[in-house]
């Protein structure tokens, strides 16, 4: 089927790197030093592998208040201020916007004892995982709801076949049944998967001391948009030994440069402290509050920069677990050292590990650091364990990046995070005599002592169990009392309500909380002073994740504008949230207010769009019957587009026939035009979906609404072009004219690496087809030449107001000349003044 995914924002999108993008990997290694230190040698050794690096900054965690970029090469964060394109995206950006950074780079570490010998893989300082040279390897985008993407307490077997999200979303056919990606877990409103490994031969050429340990990381992060959710990103790291080695006494670990400070200043990161905190504290929730255990450590800046930087950033521990088939996904792990460091000091007098023997006893110590009180550029180092890990087994490490505007905003986010890191429990097993009593954990034998399944219900059993026999457990009971009795918690509910593992619900699903419903699928179409969106019904045909109701209510339309790109932000990371205003909505009529039908055309006051509506009723009958004809004699193919539609019509009209059709990859449509905005000025628009509340069966009212930032899309309008018929010359001209700091105020942008002037004019009204902008003096001395491709309709060509050598023009009298590749359109000469 033509898919409709190639006219909106895809919910599975993959970024082909050109592997140019792989010589800049070479200078991550040490912490901003420039690419010319590196040699040659290495960056061809790179190229190879430069067709999966995404090092471009296109992965945006962009759907909250904090926003990060995304590797898949062992870290987070886009290195600001360094020499590579990924600089200029948010590295941990908060408020989203802002400027504002708390972090240079996060990398995973992960250590282990093979063969007696310690060993430590890193993906920052030292990047030593890597994807492989396959561009499959990638990484890929995903929201809850999407297709193939089902978990508990749905059906999570999405394709039947008994087994459950064994297709995990890297863009390979993993379980060998000829389809892609067709059962995995798709998590949160903005997902992001990849894999890499820590073997692949490049890094050993770049670090010849590198020893690996024969590791696959399977990469997967996490956002939600809603107010109450969208200051976190949860980050969860699937690590599996495919090598033939005993990994002994291993360890997970997060290796974080940590710098509070806005892009704007200088070395902002030299003067700020870092701390951690270890406790219980309570997260709010549908009118109550439950008890989280947080385990954060944390920066922020000493002296605030004057009032500018006063947020607080962390890096919180959820624990670690076995992952695979059965329940042993509810045993967890603890946190084991926190470290900082600071300065060039040797390992051995506070300074950073630079050996895998260091970064080993650094994981493992088991030593927490008193908070400093010097402020510094600090480094630190969260580890999890000992385990075990032979080969072939998979254990999962869970962390999740906070922020906040003090400590204790930042502790009260951290535990709404823990809070949607616990999820739910399910009764996976169907069986109503497994995840009772608080026992959801099950230990398989042989045991060589006996074993009580519940040391704190009073009463003593001891079982010992022979090969293979299993016994379910209470193994976090004591635990489960001190969370209840907490403060928030004791008294809301008995002791055996408060237990997980009750009511036959063994299975503990993490990262799911209810939520407003998703983002719909958008595009928005560019017009002459006009911008029209078009979007599907994703929002209405996707049930709430815990409670599994179809609860969807409306859609609002939010528009931004006067966006001037401020440092450390881009199209793709979106604008500061004041910026945002609503601009339009309608709901379904059942009685909840604003009670304005949806389901009605534009002409009648609703949103629904019909790809037709521009043909006479004896034309859209025809295409109408054609398509329907061409699915129901072909469900698994697509029509041919006739002539007269364009291919965005045929993918839209060929999925709404399918919904009528009741067919799968159906989709009803929806439509809004704004009038009011302006060519040449950027907008950013988004359209998003909120719920109602169910009682008694029938909605009641207004719900959880969602966030612009969950779905923008970005947008210039431009100017038509003529048409040879109707062509006149005298309508091609500059806009502003005359060009002055003041004229190109409304549409001035902050300068970066791919627009080193953020200026701008415009030449309008262009012939429809492809053209030549030549632009001299006045004493006829050839400036600049543009290129203009008009045959689409598009009338609008920008020139940054740099000229052929690199250099910003001057004050003065340029002339323009248009010639065109259709002899239909005269030669036009025009003219516009510059001043400086």
């Amino acid at each position: 089927m033509r898919s409709a995914v190639k006219y909106f924002n895809a919910s599975i999108s993959i970024s082909f790197r050109a592997a140019a993008f792989a010589v800049a990997a070479l200078s991550l290694i040490p912490a901003r030093a420039p690419a010319e230190e590196r040699g040659e040698e290495l960056r061809t050794k790179l190229e190879r592998i430069g067709r999966s690096l995404v090092l471009d900054g296109s992965r945006i965690h962009f759907a909250g208040a904090l926003q990060m970029n995304v590797t898949n090469f062992g870290f987070f964060g886009s290195l600001p201020k360094s020499a590579y394109e990924m600089a200029e995206a948010p590295s941990a950006q908060w408020p989203a916007g802002s400027g504002i950074e708390y972090l240079y780079a996060a990398g995973l570490w992960v250590g282990a004892e093979a063969d007696g010998v310690p060993s430590v893989s890193t993906g920052y300082p030292q990047m030593e995982f890597y994807p492989s040279n396959d561009p499959i390897d990638v990484i890929y985008r995903s929201f809850e709801g999407a297709p193939g993407g089902n978990r508990f307490p749905g059906n999570p077997d999405d394709d039947g076949d008994g087994e459950i999200d064994e297709d995990w979303l890297n863009g390979r056919d993993d379980d060998g049944d000829g389809k892609i990606d067709e059962d995995f877990a798709a998590i949160g409103k903005l997902m992001y998967s990849c894999q890499y490994r820590d073997d692949e031969i490049v890094a050993q050429q770049v670090y010849p001391e590198h020893n690996p340990l024969g590791i696959r990381v399977r990469q997967e992060s996490y956002q939600w948009s809603e107010e109450a959710f969208n200051d976190f990103i949860a980050a969860s790291y699937v690590v599996t030994n495919e090598s033939f080695r005993f990994l002994e006494n291993a360890y997970f670990g997060v290796y974080a440069d940590l710098d509070a400070g806005h892009r704007d200043l200088g070395p902002y990161w030299k003067d700020d402290l870092v701390g951690s905190w270890e406790g219980i504290r309570c997260a709010k929730t549908g009118g109550i509050e439950l008890p989280q255990r947080i385990r954060v450590v944390y920066v922020y800046d000493n002296d605030g920069d004057g009032g500018r930087t006063t947020g607080y950033f962390g890096i919180l521990f959820h624990g670690h677990r076995s992952y695979g088939p059965g329940y042993y996904g509810n045993w967890g792990g603890g946190l084991r050292s926190i470290k900082y460091f600071a300065g060039l000091l040797p390992y051995e007098r506070g300074g950073e590990p630079v050996n895998d023997f260091q970064r080993y006893a650094s994981m493992s110590s088991g030593e927490r650091d008193p908070n400093p009180d010097v402020a510094k550029d600090y480094k630190v180092l969260l580890s999890a364990g000992p385990f075990y890990l032979p080969p072939g087994i998979s254990r999962t490490f869970d962390i999740a990046f906070v922020a906040g505007g003090s400590l204790d905003e930042l502790l009260d986010n951290a535990a709404t995070a823990s809070l949607v890191y616990s999820g739910i429990y399910v009764d996976k097993d169907k069986n109503s005599k497994t995840g009772v009593k608080g026992r959801e954990s099950i230990l398989v034998g042989p045991t060589l002592l006996g074993v009580d399944p519940d040391v704190c219900d009073g009463i003593e059993e001891s079982f010992k169990l022979a090969k293979f026999e299993t016994l379910w457990c209470n193994f976090d009971c004591a635990e489960e009392r001190t969370l209840w009795n907490q403060d928030c918690y004791k008294g809301t509910m008995s002791f055996s309500q408060f237990q997980t593992g009750i009511q036959g619900k063994e299975y503990q699903v993490h990262w799911i909380t209810s939520t407003a419903p998703p983002a719909p699928l958008l595009r928005a179409v560019p017009q002459d002073n006009c911008v029209t969106l078009i979007w599907d019904n994703t929002s209405e045909i996707t049930p709430d994740a815990v409670t599994r109701q179809y609860d969807f209510e409306g859609y609002q339309i939010w528009r931004a504008h006067d966006w001037h790109r401020p440092i450390g932000t881009t199209v793709g990371s979106g604008p500061n949230e004041d910026l945002w205003y609503l601009i339009d909505g309608r709901d379904l009529t059942n009685g909840v207010l604003p009670d304005q039908e949806l389901r009605l055309s534009w002409e009648n006051g609703g949103f629904e769009y019909d790809p037709l509506g521009r043909f006479p009723e004896s034309d859209r009958n025809y295409y109408l019957k054609a398509f329907e004809e061409g699915v129901i004699h072909d469900p698994l193919g697509s029509p041919p587009c006739p002539p007269g539609l364009t291919d965005a019509e045929c993918d839209t009209l060929e999925t709404l026939v399918r919904w009528k059709l009741g067919y799968n990859g159906g989709r009803r449509y929806y439509r809004y035009v704004d009038p009011d905005a302006k060519n040449g000025l950027p907008y950013f628009y988004a359209v998003i979906a909120y719920d109602h509340i169910i009682s008694g069966g029938k909605p009641t009212a207004v719900n959880l609404v969602d966030t612009p930032i969950a779905n923008f899309v970005y947008v210039v309008p431009q100017s038509s072009a003529q048409t040879a018929e109707e062509f006149r010359s005298d309508e091609v001209y500059v806009v502003p004219n005359p060009v002055t700091k003041e004229s190109m105020a409304p549409w001035k942008l902050a300068p970066n690496n791919a627009d080193p002037s953020g200026d701008k004019c415009e030449f309008r009204n262009l012939p429809r087809c492809r053209n030549t902008v030549r632009i001299y003096t006045v004493a006829g001395d050839l400036v600049q030449t543009l290129y203009h491709d008009g045959s689409a309709g598009t009338g609008t060509l920008a020139w940054d107001l740099i000229t052929r050598n690199g250099q910003s023009v001057t004050s003065g009298v340029y002339i323009f000349a248009v010639e065109s590749a259709d002899g239909r359109f005269p030669k036009t000469i025009g003219k516009f003044v510059v001043i400086r």
